[in-house]
C-alpha cells in the first residue's frame, strides 16, 4: 500500500486552507464533517481536485439517489469488503 503524506486541517494554508475551511463544518449525507476523511486528505496537494471530488461525491452518494442512505451504505460496505478496502 502506498502512503501519502497529508496536511493536517490545523496546518493547512493558502488554497488548501480555504478548501478545508469550506468543507469542515459542512454536511455530507446529513452528517456534519468535523475532520477530513483520510480518503479525501490524500488529495490535499491538489486542493481544487479535492473540492471537485468532494462535490461529486456529495452529489451522487449518501442519500442523493433513489436507493436511500441505508441501502447506499450497505452497497458501499459490501463493495469495500469484496475489494478488501477499509473505506
Amino acid at each position: 500500500m502506498t502512503w501519502v503524506k497529508t496536511i493536517d486541517e490545523t496546518e493547512a494554508t493558502g488554497r488548501l486552507g480555504e478548501v478545508y475551511a469550506k468543507l469542515l463544518g459542512s454536511t455530507l449525507g446529513g452528517r456534519r464533517i468535523s475532520k477530513m476523511p483520510s480518503i479525501m486528505k490524500c488529495m490535499d496537494l491538489r486542493p481544487d481536485a479535492l473540492l471537485s471530488v468532494w462535490q461529486l461525491n456529495s452529489a451522487v452518494t449518501f442519500g442523493a439517489s433513489t436507493l436511500g442512505r441505508t441501502r447506499e451504505e450497505m452497497i458501499a460496505t459490501a463493495v469495500s469488503a469484496v475489494n478488501h478496502c477499509h473505506y
